[in-house]
C-alpha cells in the first residue's frame, strides 16, 4: 500500500530533471533516491520514471501519481490544519509567487511578521519578473499579481488598489519640451523609460482625459528598457526619461519631490495588486484566508 511518504517523494523527483537535483532537494543520496523509486516502482508494478540518459520523463503511470497523489496531499493537510485550527493555531505550508520587486519591498516583510505570529506555518516565497500560474511546477497557493489580468481560469481578490503614473525627475522635466497631451510623448523630443513585464505590450501606454473621457493609445518607442523595476526607476530618478510605473512603488520619490507626477489630467490604467487562487472562497482553508486578511491589512498601512 501506498504511504503518504512515498507520494510526497515521488511528487518531489519528479519535479527535478535529474536524481542529484532529487537528492538535494531531500537532502539525501543520489544512490538512496534510485533505489527508493526502483522500490516503489516494485511495489506498484509499474514504471513511473523513463530514464532518458541523466534526464528524467514521468510515465504515464507517474503522471496519475502525481495529479491523484496532489489531491490527497491537499486533503491530508486540510485535515490537520481543521484538527489545529480548532484550538486556533494555523499550521501547514503556502507557496506563493509575486512579482520581483513588490515581493522583495512589500510582501516579504509581511511574510516574516505572519510566520512570527504562526510558527506552525511553513511559506515558500517563489519571485519573479513574470509570475504565471502555468509556468511552475510548484503548485502555488496564491499568486499575487499587479497588471492586466490575462489568467481569468483564477479566482482574484483585490488586496489594495493602485493606479499607473506618468513621471519623470526635476532635472529633467527642466530640460525636456513641454509636455501637454500624451501624443507628443511619440516624438524624438521624449526619452521613454519601458518596464518588461507579465508578458504585456508594455510599449503601449493607454491615457484617459479625466474631464471629457477621451482616450488615446499610442506606442512609444522606449530609449531604456529592463525587467527590474528597481533599474528602470533609478534610470528616471537619474534624469534618463520618463517612467509609466505603478504608483505603489513610487510613493516615497513622490512625496519627496524626486519624482514629479506628469500629465495629471490624465488617467493612466489601474492596476490593482491582486490574489489569484485556484479555489474560492468557501473551499479556501483557513490559512490561506488568513494570510490574504493579514497582507490585506498590512499593505493598508504601507500603500
Amino acid at each position: 500500500m501506498l504511504a503518504i511518504n512515498d507520494i510526497r517523494f515521488f511528487i518531489t523527483i519528479a519535479a527535478c530533471k535529474n536524481f542529484s537535483t532529487a537528492a538535494k532537494q531531500l537532502n539525501v543520496s543520489a544512490p538512496y533516491v534510485t533505489q527508493k523509486l526502483r522500490s516503489l516502482e516494485e511495489k506498484l508494478g509499474l514504471i513511473l520514471i523513463e530514464r532518458q540518459g541523466r534526464q528524467l520523463k514521468v510515465s504515464e503511470h507517474g503522471q496519475i501519481l502525481i495529479d491523484m497523489g496532489s489531491g490527497i496531499i491537499r486533503q491530508m493537510a486540510s485535515i490537520e490544519e481543521s484538527l489545529r485550527s480548532a484550538k486556533d493555531d494555523l499550521c501547514g505550508h503556502i507557496n506563493i509567487i509575486a512579482p520581483i520587486g513588490f515581493g522583495e519591498k512589500k510582501l516579504s516583510p509581511i511574510i516574516g511578521q505572519f510566520k512570527q505570529q504562526h510558527p506552525a506555518v511553513s511559506i515558500d516565497l517563489t519571485l519573479s519578473d513574470r509570475p504565471s500560474w502555468s509556468d511552475t511546477h510548484l503548485q502555488p497557493d496564491i499568486m499575487f499579481y499587479i497588471g492586466e489580468l490575462t489568467q481569468a481560469h483564477l479566482y482574484r481578490v483585490v488586496i489594495s488598489p493602485t493606479r499607473r503614473v506618468l513621471c519623470a525627475s526635476p532635472d529633467y522635466i527642466s530640460t525636456m519640451p513641454s509636455l501637454t497631451r500624451p501624443e507628443q510623448l511619440m516624438t524624438n523630443q521624449h526619452d521613454c523609460i519601458v518596464l518588461r513585464e507579465n508578458n504585456e505590450d508594455v510599449s503601449l501606454w493607454r491615457f484617459q482625459h479625466i474631464e471629457s473621457g477621451r482616450e488615446c493609445r499610442l506606442r512609444v518607442a522606449p530609449s531604456l528598457t529592463s525587467n527590474i523595476a528597481d533599474v528602470v526607476k533609478q534610470w528616471a530618478l537619474d534624469g534618463l526619461g520618463i517612467i509609466n510605473r505603478s504608483e505603489w512603488d513610487l510613493i516615497a520619490e513622490l512625496n519627496s519631490g524626486a519624482l514629479v507626477e506628469l500629465l495629471p489630467e490624465y488617467a493612466l490604467p489601474q492596476v490593482d495588486i491582486v490574489a489569484l487562487m485556484a479555489t474560492g472562497e468557501s473551499a479556501r482553508t483557513h490559512k490561506i484566508s488568513s494570510f490574504l486578511a493579514f497582507a490585506k491589512e498590512k499593505l493598508k498601512d504601507t500603500l
